[in-house]
């Protein structure tokens, strides 16, 4: 089996899926799921070291342009891992054929995406799960539809900006194969270099939701439905880290951009770039910490987690790039682990209202273990992944000296630990709501890819030689130095970080903790209205309860902050305006005037003609 063929079975499963569904949307969702497992096992095994390439003609100038290469399959692997575990995580939720169809339409969208060889098949393809992803966004009636035109006017934003630069590269380099453009780019000139990568930049911003592109990934994940969050998160805006490679490392920006001024040693317009990532992680983490709901908060940590990404990418580098690398897959777990744990409490309680909650830990504890795995990671704190990748970008931000994108990096990670212990505090802990008593852990099905993706995090933090390797194949692809790697031991600018040792001391630390409170005298529990109260009245637990804006203090200082979100809506409302006012004077009520001024001219223009 080739590639080709498995993009043209996951084409046409999306039909053959949904007829199956209006029979029995069990069996069409477990299909859907034995697919998407079946691709990623196939591709992680088979394509790890089967370079090839395949074409479908269209046109003499023009073809869709597979092939599988270390940066194809890296890629690929990932968002089939995220895209298999949210379809078996799916299967005891809400079911529907039209879901099933745009579920199966993301997935094969997303595949061709991730093995195009081409900038037209990436775009086309990356619409197709765009356009998919924003039907499943509305498909809920009950949400607004003015975030779903958020997300289609950024995605357009996007999408116009790479068809330019796509009619722009046959214009003056006459392809647009990854490889051809590489070699053709280095001698055009300076205009067309920019026009070309800063096209495509803003197609990574939109669609990897980067400041000031950022905007729709709130309202998107707040709307979507709960099961296709982790892919909208974890999967789909990975493609743009896919396409920000090739243009950073691939074509590459930085010998193109070699002669143009440079700030230490990165490119005016490579450096731009991670300007904007370092923004989007600052921005991102602030509001992250004012969210009072689940999904939204998870949202902003994308935004935030995306400009570790781009910021790592754009300054290039041995570790910088290993780095953006490491946490593409990093935060494609962790993301999709958390848009988990979130829809298995929103299954169990029916929202995602952070102070709706409280006391779960012991009703959800591999829940609880999911997300707090997950946090951990996102925080960048050993063993888990994220703190690998972190690590390795602050190496290149040292090496480099640049104080304003540490200062960012090292701001997201130490204000991480505030957003991530919102959910953990308001959901789990805390007192139990009377409601809440009854419930249980979800379905067996649930808690299998949760597991999967906890376990994966913790491997990688153990033992995350495995990864860097793998990543060093990806790098030597396209002349970038290998990092420095053995079993156990990654060796960079400021010294060498043992893993085994690290993950030792903290199991050291962690069974001292547990002993002591074992040992420890026991607490009496007592009930949740027995509690001295300075002589206030409870009358429920909800009294009780502080995870409604945790933050205020914090939260006042940003409240009149200039907000990206308002200056668009106010935008869009002179717009409006502006159209109301066209409106006015060329479609009035009373038309016939106008229509005898049209005919007038329409005849003086003959008569000047003839």
């Amino acid at each position: 089996m080739s590639i080709l063929t498995l993009l043209v079975a996951s084409l046409l499963a999306a039909p053959i899926l949904y007829l199956l569904a209006k029979f029995n949307t069990k069996i069409a969702y477990g299909a859907y799921a034995a697919l998407q497992v079946f691709s990623f096992i196939y591709v992680f095994f088979t394509g790890r070291s089967n370079v090839s390439y395949e074409v479908i003609g269209i046109t003499e100038r023009l073809n869709f342009n597979f092939g599988i290469t270390p940066t194809n399959w890296f890629f690929a692997s990932i968002v089939l891992l995220i895209i298999s575990m949210s379809a078996i995580f799916m299967f005891p939720l809400k079911k529907s054929p039209v879901k099933i169809f745009l579920l199966a339409l993301v997935s094969a969208g997303t595949l061709g995406a991730v093995f195009s060889q081409d900038f037209l098949t990436l775009m086309i393809f990356w619409e197709i799960s765009t356009w998919a992803s924003l039907i499943l966004i509305i498909q809920d009636k009950e949400k607004s539809p003015r975030e779903a035109i958020k997300y289609v006017a950024i995605a357009s934003i996007g999408t116009y900006s790479m068809l330019f630069a796509i009619f722009y590269m046959l214009d003056k380099l006459g392809s647009i194969d990854f490889s051809t453009v590489a070699t053709r780019i280095e001698s055009a000139t300076v205009e067309v270099q920019l026009v070309i990568l800063i096209s495509l930049g803003v197609m990574v911003l939109a669609k990897m939701g980067v400041f000031p592109l950022h905007i729709w990934l709130r309202g998107s994940h707040s709307s979507a439905p709960d099961e296709f969050s982790p892919i909208l998160s974890g999967a789909l805006t990975k493609i743009g880290a896919f396409l920000l490679f090739t243009i950073t490392a691939a074509l590459p920006s930085f010998r193109i951009f070699s002669q143009l001024p440079v700030f230490n040693g990165i490119p005016m317009v490579n450096y731009t770039f991670a300007l904007l990532g370092g923004i989007s992680i600052v921005v991102g983490t602030v509001m992250a910490i004012r969210m009072e709901d689940a999904k939204e908060l998870i949202a902003f940590s994308t935004v935030s987690n995306s400009g570790y990404i781009v910021m790592a990418l754009s300054i290039g580098g041995t570790y910088a790039t290993a780095g953006g690398l490491m946490h593409v897959l990093n935060h494609a777990m962790a993301s999709a682990a958390m848009f988990m744990a979130i829809a298995a409490v929103a299954y169990r309680t029916g929202t995602t209202k952070m102070h709706e909650m409280g006391g779960l830990i012991l009703k959800m504890p591999v829940t609880f273990a999911t997300y707090l795995v997950a946090i951990i990671s996102v925080a960048g704190i050993p063993p888990t992944s994220g703190f690998v990748s972190k690590w390795l970008i602050y190496q290149q931000l040292v090496q480099n000296g640049l104080p304003f994108l540490a200062f960012a990096a090292f701001f997201g990670s130490i204000g991480s630990f505030m957003y991530v212990f919102k959910p953990l505090a308001g959901i789990f802990l805390g007192q139990l709501k009377p409601q809440h008593r009854n419930l249980k852990e979800v379905p067996l099905v649930m808690v299998v890819p949760m597991a999967i993706l906890t376990l994966l995090t913790v491997f990688w933090g153990m033992l995350p030689s495995n990864a860097i390797k793998t990543i060093n194949a990806v790098t030597a692809s396209v002349g970038i130095n290998a990092v420095e790697v053995t079993f156990s031991r990654i060796v960079a600018l400021t010294g060498e970080w043992d893993s085994i040792l690290v993950t030792t001391v903290f199991a050291i630390g962690f069974f001292i903790s547990l002993f002591i409170f074992m040992r420890a005298k026991k607490a009496r529990q007592v009930d949740l209205m027995d509690n001295y109260t300075a002589g206030d009245f409870l009358y429920t637990s909800e009294l009780y309860h502080f995870s409604y804006r945790m933050y205020r203090p914090f939260d006042r200082l940003f409240e009149k902050w200039p907000s990206m979100e308002d200056w668009l809506s106010s935008l869009s409302d002179k717009i409006k305006e502006l159209g109301a006012l066209l409106k006015a004077i060329f479609y009035p009520a009373n038309p016939q005037l106008y229509i005898g001024l049209a005919m007038v001219a329409i005849i003086g223009t003959f008569w000047w003609l003839r």
